[in-house]
């Protein structure tokens, strides 16, 4: 009886241990080590394997700066994680061109994140993707008529790359958990980017795609972020586009990925 009391007692110690050396916790609500105030940034970072990807029109994205939350399940901060808008994209697309937090993960995984409007008595909505399909969300002002939302999204596949963003301008984040997967962010080196990733450039009212080397999905966004153009191609290619600025995002068959601001005469 004892042998079977004690064995029980380990076996859920070791579960719980296991599944503590699982989750991955940023706070940006408390932690002010890793978290401290700022201002935003200005181009793409990953910190405690998070990254971070800003608008290039701005350095607001990323600012952290204070404000005391109460969430519904008791969870309490006093600094907030500024989105300072949107993601560039609406559904059925769900692959983020700015403003979002990206992480990668290596097996099933659980991820919450605890954010709050804005912008006071506004609707808001944060989504968990995989760049393909919705994850999860959640929307703020539904029901209860409060400012925060808690998102429990659940990722079933073998890994890979999730991503965090907002619609409508302005979203605050305070926490994100990643509950049963390993997860490691990096990021390629200078050497594989520029061997992997194809060039992008525009001369007139053309852009050009070049170093394709795979299957290549290409999507042309306008600077509000609306579908101008999508399609796919294997081979080095050209197209034209109206007079403006637009953001091309391409990404092959192998993962490699890159957007490009192009401004067309």
């Amino acid at each position: 009886m004892k042998k079977t009391l004690l064995f029980s007692i380990f076996a859920s110690f070791l579960c719980s241990t296991m599944s503590y050396s699982q989750t991955k916790v940023w706070d940006f609500g408390n932690d002010s080590d890793t978290w401290p105030l700022s201002s935003g940034i200005s181009s793409e970072v990953i910190v405690d394997n998070l990254g971070l990807f800003p608008i290039a029109t701005n350095t607001n994205f990323a600012a952290v700066t204070a404000q005391n939350n109460t969430f519904s399940d008791g969870y309490t901060s006093v600094n907030r994680f500024q989105m300072n808008g949107g993601g560039g994209v609406t559904a059925p697309d769900y692959m983020p061109i700015q403003r979002f937090l990206y992480f990668d993960v290596d097996s099933d995984c659980v991820v919450k994140v605890w954010f709050k409007t804005g912008s006071n008595g506004a609707v808001r909505t944060v989504m968990v993707t995989d760049g393909t399909s919705l994850v999860g969300s959640a929307t703020t002002n539904t029901g209860s008529n409060t400012d925060t939302a808690i998102i429990t999204a659940n990722y079933t596949g073998t890994g890979g790359r999730l991503y965090i963003y907002g619609d409508g301008t302005a979203n605050n984040l305070m926490k994100v958990q990643v509950t049963g997967a390993t997860v490691s962010t990096t990021t390629l080196s200078k050497d594989d980017f520029h061997a992997n990733v194809s060039n992008v450039f525009s001369d007139g009212n053309k852009v050009y795609l070049s170093n394709i080397k795979s299957n290549t999905e290409v999507k042309v966004y306008s600077v509000t972020g609306a579908l101008v153009k999508s399609f796919a191609t294997s081979s080095d290619i050209d197209f034209q586009l109206d007079q403006g600025l637009f953001i091309v995002n391409v990404k092959s068959a192998e993962g490699a990925e890159k957007s490009v601001k192009v401004a067309l005469k």
